[in-house]
């Protein structure tokens, strides 16, 4: 099963021109990633630091929606984590134990966007949460869902403001965190 990720071109666009491929057998996964990582430019890091600034208020929400959504989407990724097998999206909205996973992940997009003109410190970041997600037993495709699902949560909050090239520029930096979190994981 393959998977794109989002490979800046010239100009402020992205085309799906990168992969990361996955075969799966009964004993290994090969995975194969492009050498270079998808790249954002000035302008989309502008964008994502300003509306991220404007989402702090309600991060923690952010989070447990983005995490509601990707079990809804897929409920096969719910199973995976034991705590929430079986559980409403009521009593998981309640989840102490949700709550502090999203703003766990919440705080990892932060560091993101601190690092964004660090390329070495964003990728060391991101590499380690990938390995660390090794002994969790998260299934390599799980890694590709968490963008959409963030870019669904947040959507509502920007209202009229919310634009195409915002959607871009948050789905380019899904795709570098995505990237090296795969990284991390193939280089077990």
């Amino acid at each position: 099963m393959g998977s794109s990720i989002f490979k800046q071109e010239e100009g402020d666009s992205y085309s799906r021109n990168s992969s990361v491929t996955s075969n799966q057998s009964s004993s290994s996964t090969v995975l194969k990633l492009d050498k270079e990582p998808p790249v954002l430019n000035d302008h989309q890091k502008s964008l994502l630091r300003e509306s991220w600034s404007s989402l702090q208020d309600d991060i923690a929400k952010v989070g447990v929606v983005t995490f509601i959504r990707l079990f809804e989407t897929h409920p096969d990724f719910q199973e995976t984590f034991l705590p929430f097998r079986g559980l409403s999206n009521s009593d998981m909205e309640n989840s102490l134990i949700l709550k502090a996973h999203a703003l766990r992940v919440m705080i990892t997009v932060d560091k993101c966007l601190t690092r964004i003109d660090s390329p070495t410190r964003l990728d060391d970041l991101l590499k380690g949460l990938g390995h660390r997600h090794i002994s969790y037993n998260v299934h390599i495709d799980y890694i590709d869902m968490m963008g959409e699902q963030f870019i669904k949560a947040i959507r509502p909050k920007f209202g009229d403001a919310w634009s195409s090239e915002l959607e871009v520029a948050w789905t380019g930096l899904f795709d570098v965190m995505t990237y090296h979190m795969k990284r991390g994981i193939i280089q077990e």
